[in-house]
C-alpha cells in the first residue's frame, strides 16, 4: 500500500475554501437583508395610507350632498397590522370650503410616521328625496317657425 504525503492536504484546503466561501456568502447577505428591508415599503405606511385612503372615501360620500357637513375633529383609534399588533393611530379630517367646492383631507399618524389623502368635491348633489325646484321659468315661444 502506499502512501501520498499530498493526501489528507487536499481535504484541508477543501475545507477551508469551504469556510472562506462561507463567510463570503454570510457577508454578503449580511449587507443584502438590511438593504433590501430599506427598500421595501414600510407596512405602517401602507396600514396608514390604506386606513387614510378609506376615511377620505367615507368622508367625501357624506359631503356630496347640499347641507352636509363633517365638523373639523381628530380622533384616536387603531388600524390592523399584518401578522402583528395593532398600530395605534391618530386620526385627523379637515374640511374647507372655497369658491364653492369642498376639500376634505385625512391625515392618519403613528408616531413619526404620516400619510395624508386630499379629495376636492367640486359640486354637490341635491339630497335624495327632494325636489328640485327650476331656477326660472322660461317663456313658451311664440308662433311656429
Amino acid at each position: 500500500m502506499r502512501f501520498h504525503s499530498q493526501t489528507g492536504a487536499t481535504l484541508a484546503e477543501a475545507a477551508v475554501a469551504t469556510g472562506i466561501a462561507a463567510l463570503a456568502i454570510g457577508a454578503a447577505l449580511g449587507v443584502a437583508g438590511p438593504a433590501v428591508r430599506r427598500l421595501a415599503p414600510d407596512p405602517r405606511d401602507q396600514a396608514l395610507g390604506r386606513f387614510a385612503a378609506g376615511q377620505l372615501a367615507i368622508a367625501r360620500d357624506i359631503l356630496k350632498y347640499d347641507g352636509s357637513s363633517i365638523a373639523p375633529n381628530a380622533i384616536a383609534t387603531t388600524v390592523p397590522m399584518p401578522g402583528g399588533t395593532p398600530l395605534s393611530v391618530a386620526l385627523r379630517v379637515d374640511v374647507r370650503i372655497a369658491d364653492g367646492a369642498t376639500t376634505v383631507t385625512v391625515t392618519a399618524t403613528s408616531g413619526d410616521r404620516a400619510q395624508t389623502r386630499t379629495a376636492l368635491v367640486a359640486a354637490r348633489a341635491p339630497r335624495p328625496g327632494s325636489t328640485i325646484a327650476p331656477a326660472a321659468l322660461v317663456a313658451a315661444p311664440t308662433g311656429a317657425p
